[in-house]
């Protein structure tokens, strides 16, 4: 099973509605760590959260410490062998969670607990909020991910592998290995394109092709326009980079409408945010920084942006921040939005209210495929 948990810890704290409560929740997540660790085990308990939520964080530890207790475990500072708990509860604006990472030794499981939102107490509309979902997470590095129904295709940079939804979990069913000629630049980037039962993998200097039916991979060197909605020379073999047939080079763009005043914007060398006229040329110099950018809709007309960054004072992780530009300027329209890690991908299909991010987490041990939403108030 590929869980979330790791992605969750990570969330705590840095998003969703204020002051959530979760103590329904506590209840359950402790009936599920007590059916991992022996009654006997002193388990050594963590509950992550930041300065500003301390006062909660206390709470949810202390109501879990209780309910733990009462069922015959009991919580400690430390102990030779003694199982670890980490637990974090978070609320996006769909539902609450709390998640504990139990771990024993050198294994380690993941439980759960969720709930829906009340949302009886809301009194007015909020604004556009980013919101962001897990989707798939593995140890190996993620390229791209891409849902067909109950199917999940994966790329990573060594295989192409197909998944199969069972109840809440990712079934791994076939896997194909993607054979490449020469050596992957490092930061190697992939994208999927899913088109009825056909599947195609795009990486540096080579295309993959299967179908969903039989999965049988065949893989070709060869330097394709990737699918992008601008003209582009694809990635080439050593390179992590696009170019436009000019020769602009980029690493994402995002397509604009006409009250922009602009057709694109893109991320180019040197973090720096280029608008491009019809003609693909820059229109004047940066109007902002960025490391990759996708184009999604909104609840409004006009022409949104995520645009992904590292965080501010050295925080080891990235931020996402929505922008409407208006007459080539870029207006935030929504809080930043804290990513568990740093931000290795970020797509949008055309017309699309949200994004596929794939993110590396703090640990460094992990990669996690997400869905950032737009979500407008109602």
């Amino acid at each position: 099973m590929i869980s979330g948990a790791l992605l969750i810890l990570s969330m705590a704290a840095a998003h969703g509605p204020p002051s959530p409560s979760f103590e329904d929740l506590l209840a359950d997540l402790a009936s599920k760590i007590a059916a991992v660790v022996a009654p006997a085990d002193r388990v050594r308990l963590s509950v992550a959260g930041d300065a500003p939520d301390d006062g909660a964080r206390r709470k949810v530890e202390g109501d879990l410490g209780a309910a733990l207790v009462a069922r015959g475990i009991r919580p400690a500072d430390s102990g030779p062998g003694s199982p670890a708990v980490r637990v974090a509860c978070s609320a996006n604006l769909r539902e609450r969670v709390c998640a504990a990472q139990i771990t024993k030794g050198d294994a380690s499981q993941s439980v759960f607990a969720t709930g829906a939102i009340d949302r009886s107490s809301e009194t007015r509309d909020a604004p556009l909020t980013l919101d962001m979902r897990h989707v798939f997470g593995q140890r190996e590095p993620i390229l791209d991910v891409a849902l067909a129904g109950d199917r999940l295709v994966v790329l990573d940079p060594a295989a192409l592998t197909l998944y199969q939804r069972s109840g809440a979990v990712w079934q791994r069913r076939r896997s194909q290995p993607i054979a490449a000629a020469r050596p992957w630049p490092r930061d190697v980037r992939g994208r999927l394109r899913l088109a009825g039962n056909s599947v195609e993998a795009f990486l540096p200097g080579v295309v993959c092709r299967a179908t969903l039916e039989s999965f049988t991979a065949s893989c070709a060197d060869e330097r394709q326009p990737w699918p992008l909605a601008i003209d582009n020379t694809g990635i080439a073999a050593g390179r992590n980079y696009f170019t436009t047939p000019e020769g602009l080079a980029f690493y994402g763009l995002a397509p604009l409408d006409s009250a922009a005043g602009a057709r694109w914007l893109l991320a180019a060398e040197r973090s720096r945010l280029l608008l491009l006229d019809e003609g693909r040329r820059p229109l004047e110099p940066a109007i902002g920084a960025g490391d990759d950018v996708a184009g999604v809709t909104a609840c409004t007309p006009g022409a949104f942006v995520m645009v992904a960054s590292r965080a501010p004072g050295g925080e080891p992780h990235d931020v996402v921040r929505l922008f409407h530009v208006i007459e080539r300027r870029l207006v935030p329209i929504a809080a930043p939005l804290a990513l568990p890690g740093t931000l290795t991908a970020l797509w949008a299909a055309p017309g699309a209210s949200a994004a596929t991010a794939v993110v590396h987490d703090t640990s460094g041990e992990r990669y996690d495929a997400i869905q950032i939403d737009v979500v407008c108030g109602r």
